[in-house]
């Protein structure tokens, strides 16, 4: 099947890892995940998992990864190595870099990501990882923390 890329928004916490969690909630509770079994792939129709734990528990789930933020399951502080599935901070440097302030909008973000094969997909390490940063309001206050990757087999 190949790897997916995603990108999510969730609104601004100090701490990354609250934010992860809030973002997984909401891409579980809209089911804005890859289901194996919803009848496209030969295989029987199932419903989908009443929680994230049951997702998990699930063979194919764990075979195929779910093509979304919640194959990512911690958040790296900046300077540690990426891991497999894992979200890492871009560094200031990478923030000016890519999206050419030191503080980005959300509109500045999707602009850049728009665009195919662009400096942002280029920070991903590799399949099965993701990165983060904080984006700011009009005001320059932080609003919002997105994260984005390539996750899937």
């Amino acid at each position: 099947m190949g790897g997916s890329t995603w990108d999510y928004f969730t609104p601004y916490q100090q701490d990354a890892s609250a934010a992860l969690a809030a973002a997984h909630e909401r891409a579980f509770s809209e089911g804005d995940y890859f289901w194996l079994y919803d009848g496209r792939w030969g295989l029987h129709e199932r419903p989908r998992p009443s929680t994230i734990e049951e997702l998990w528990e699930d063979e194919g789930v764990r075979h195929s990864f779910t093509h979304s933020i919640l194959d990512i399951f911690s958040v790296l502080d900046e300077g540690e190595q990426p891991e497999v599935c894992s979200a890492r901070p871009l560094t200031p440097g990478e923030i000016l870099r890519v999206l050419g302030s030191s503080r980005p909008t959300r509109a500045t973000f999707e602009s850049r990501y728009e665009r195919a094969y662009g400096d942002l997909d280029s920070l991903i390490e590799d399949r099965g990882h993701a990165c983060y940063t904080v984006l700011y309001d009009e005001h320059r206050q932080p609003s919002e923390i997105v994260f984005w990757g390539v996750t899937g087999d």
